[in-house]
């Protein structure tokens, strides 16, 4: 049984330790008149120490393009971004960085992009300055494959320069063959963001889209 504590009528608490040998767990009360009050308590101190925590899921079916507002704020300086598609079409994936409902489209974009085969080969596959988007967050070679990517951005709420570096997986239709796909991705706008917005270069997406933010550590 971990520690209990006792909290006073209006702010404080006295916390009880169990003794080092405890036969059953069990807590008992003195008997008598009187009321015993529950408070919940979270625990914080994880989160303090730069635990992940959840901000958003958004699924989506055969979209276009699908954008998260109010994902980025102040409570956080860094976040993670998980992706699972499926796409349509071949195609690469796109983002932008959004700000009060608008994507940023100025040509401030720069992202490096290389790719990895089951079959040993080494490949620099997408790169480029003063796009009006990163490109190649996710990528395939034809339509309907699984793929899945992990990213993480730093400080897109400040107004500073925006960076992401991350990798994800193509599964092929070809039996025994995969694909894994690492790059970074940056922005020199300096603007404070809020969301981001996901579309293909051409045909639908569906798939699932995760946000976390990493809890400023001391």
């Amino acid at each position: 049984m971990g520690n209990v504590r006792l909290y006073g009528a209006t702010s404080g608490y006295t916390e009880l330790a169990p003794p080092a040998v405890a036969p059953d767990g069990v807590l008992s009360l003195p008997s008598g008149t009187g009321t015993i009050a529950t408070q919940s308590y979270v625990d914080t101190s994880s989160a303090a120490a730069g635990g992940l925590v959840h901000i958003n899921t958004t699924t989506f079916t055969a979209v276009s393009s699908v954008s998260l507002d109010d994902v980025f704020s102040a409570d956080y300086e860094n976040y993670k971004i998980i992706m699972t598609l499926f796409n349509s079409s071949t195609a690469l994936t796109y983002m932008r960085l959004r700000a009060s409902g608008s994507d940023l489209t100025s040509t401030t974009y720069s992202f490096a992009v290389a790719r990895i085969s089951s079959q040993g080969s080494l490949t620099a596959t997408n790169w480029g300055e003063s796009f009006n988007y990163w490109q190649a967050l996710l990528a395939h070679d034809s339509a309907n494959i699984y793929q899945s990517g992990e990213y993480l951005i730093t400080k897109p709420f400040i107004a500073e320069r925006t960076s992401v570096i991350g990798d994800y997986d193509v599964t092929q239709a070809i039996a025994s063959y995969a694909q894994r796909r690492f790059g970074h991705w940056s922005s020199n706008s300096q603007v404070s963001y809020d969301g981001f917005t996901i579309y293909p270069s051409g045909g639908n997406i569906t798939g699932t889209i995760r946000v976390y933010g990493y809890a400023n550590g001391a």
